[in-house]
């Protein structure tokens, strides 16, 4: 934990240096940003969770009294973080183009 400690300064002005990206007119807020990777995540993660699983029946280990076609070991906590590196990746590119003003001239604006 000691460390750690250590990282505390440099994460306190990174965070106060990305603040400026954060709290802006028009760009990425913190809860647009949020939402975008919450739902995100979500979606690789679905997508990530058959990947690599064999059932019980593949193995030849089946339990009595479960289906055979069970994952005999998921590996849950590794697709979770291969999941939330590929969201960061997939939610750095969002916020880069959405920053850098691309797709402003396709943004709707208050004239009707």
């Amino acid at each position: 934990m000691k460390r750690y400690l250590g990282y505390l300064p440099v994460a306190i002005a990174a965070m106060l240096w990305l603040k400026g990206f954060f709290v802006r007119d028009g760009g990425v807020g913190i809860i647009n940003g949020l939402v975008v990777f919450l739902i995100v995540w979500w979606l690789f993660f679905f997508t990530m969770l058959p990947i690599g699983v064999r059932s019980q029946e593949e193995t030849g280990e089946v339990v009595s009294g479960s289906e055979p076609g069970a994952p005999q070991a998921p590996n849950m906590m590794r697709k979770m973080w291969w999941t939330t590196i590929a969201t960061s990746i997939a939610w750095i590119c969002y916020f880069v183009i959405t920053e850098s003003g691309v797709l402003l001239p396709f943004m709707p604006t208050r004239s009707y």
